[in-house]
């Protein structure tokens, strides 16, 4: 077998690990990403590609759960749990509902996510200067769009959440809205509208970045399978995969959903569980969205590109379940046909899935791990690992090389 050593090795090819590259090259370190699978499988590659500093409120919240149960009984809902008789699942629930009630977690979930968000939506603006990647950056903000007058008010609870951190939206009610967004039909109330939030395609970032990356001397292994890791006076020492053996000063581990149970080889305890979204790609509606919409009530997303247009969305708790749940995709379609005048369209259509790793209070974990002085873990990020990505790396790599933080990264700490 090989042996490959480098300064860093990092475990996850996708958007987080290709950031944690990123950064880490920029400092001179010699870098080696390992995947088990190929970019395709990434988290990051199919979704809606949302930029969204509106999303530092966590989904944990008694409004919630109670919707959650009435979610469980409707086959084309938003939310879905297959029945799993697991320990740690249940164990994560009951921890996802503890923090649902808990006022001081909400509000320190709240500030975390809002700080790695507002911080990487500044950097992607850096990056873009920088390179000139094709990748579709949209700065054009984006619109959480509901049916009804009640739940459109009973929202700005939350909108005057994120005004404590400077992300108040704007509220665009009936014909102001049709004439602001002409492909909503009058099954819309309202919006509001954040225009700090952008959008870009995440296949074409991943690409881009994996491509610089490469050309800058980092190594990106696919079909890399991690089998053991060697180990000595709390430091690993060597990482042992089906494609040889790889050495390194320093290792992050940011593998996604798959990061519990690999952790359990390295002693780590992460609560972090798959939760599966959907999302269609096809050829873009004549009459398509000018930004990203957020369909809220439905949890569905639709994002517009040049060269395409994205519906996506939901949550199903089905552990690693590979099969495609047609009713969820056939509900992508429902809702969009009720709110655009061109819902999509059957050309060049891609069906996928992907997991989103899930963490029970929304807070991703940013830490150097508590077993092993040379271990990194960057992970947990829910459904915002596109939106925060940046920041980690460079948070990340600040730790690596012991720099001092441009961020307080206490809220993402194992404890």
């Amino acid at each position: 077998m090989n042996n490959t050593e480098s300064d860093v090795v990092i475990i996850g090819g996708g958007i987080i690990g290709l950031f944690c590259a990123y950064y880490l090259m920029e400092e001179g370190k010699t870098v080696t990403v390992l995947d088990q699978g190929q970019m395709k499988d990434s988290c990051s590659y199919g979704n809606c590609g949302l930029v969204s500093p509106s999303h530092a409120l966590p989904l944990n919240s008694p409004q919630l759960l109670l919707k959650a149960l009435v979610w469980l009984f409707q086959k084309n809902s938003p939310f879905y749990i297959k029945p799993q008789m697991d320990m740690e699942f249940m164990g994560w629930m009951m921890g996802f509902a503890f923090n649902s009630f808990s006022g001081k977690q909400l509000e320190k979930s709240m500030k975390g996510r809002g700080s790695l968000l507002m911080d990487s939506r500044t950097l992607y603006d850096d990056i873009f200067k920088e390179h000139k990647w094709d990748c579709n950056w949209a700065p054009s903000g984006i619109h959480f769009v509901y049916s009804q007058e009640k739940s459109f008010n009973a929202y700005q609870s939350k909108d005057s959440k994120l005004a404590e951190l400077g992300l108040a939206a704007e509220p665009i009610i009936g014909r102001e809205l049709f004439n602001k967004e002409p492909s909503l039909t009058e099954h819309a109330y309202g919006s509001w509208f954040y225009k700090i939030d952008a959008s870009l395609n995440p296949g074409k970032l991943l690409n881009e970045l994996r491509g610089h990356l490469l050309s800058r001397g980092v190594q990106i292994r696919e079909l890399c399978k991690v089998d053991t890791f060697e180990e000595s006076n709390g430091r690993i020492t060597e990482i042992t995969t089906n494609h040889g053996n790889f050495k390194a000063r320093d290792v992050v581990m940011a593998t996604g959903a798959w990061t519990a149970n690999l952790a359990k080889q390295l002693k780590l305890k992460i609560p972090v569980i798959p939760g599966k979204g959907y999302s269609i790609t096809m050829k873009s509606p004549t009459v398509h969205p000018t930004c990203p919409i957020i369909f809220d009530e439905n949890k569905v997303v639709v994002t517009p590109w040049k060269e395409g247009y994205r519906l996506g969305g939901t949550m199903e708790f089905s552990g690693y379940d590979t099969t495609y749940n047609e009713q969820r995709l056939q509900t992508l379609k429902n809702v969009a046909n009720l709110y655009l005048k061109e819902p999509y369209t059957n050309e060049g259509v891609e069906e996928w899935y992907g997991w989103r790793p899930m963490t029970n209070n929304g807070l991703p974990i940013i830490d150097r791990s508590p077993v092993h002085n040379n271990l990194f873990v960057a992970c947990g990020h829910n459904m915002l690992g596109l939106s925060m990505a940046p920041s980690t790396g460079k948070l990340i790599t600040e730790m690596v090389i012991g720099k001092e933080k441009h961020l307080e990264s206490d809220p993402y700490a194992f404890a």
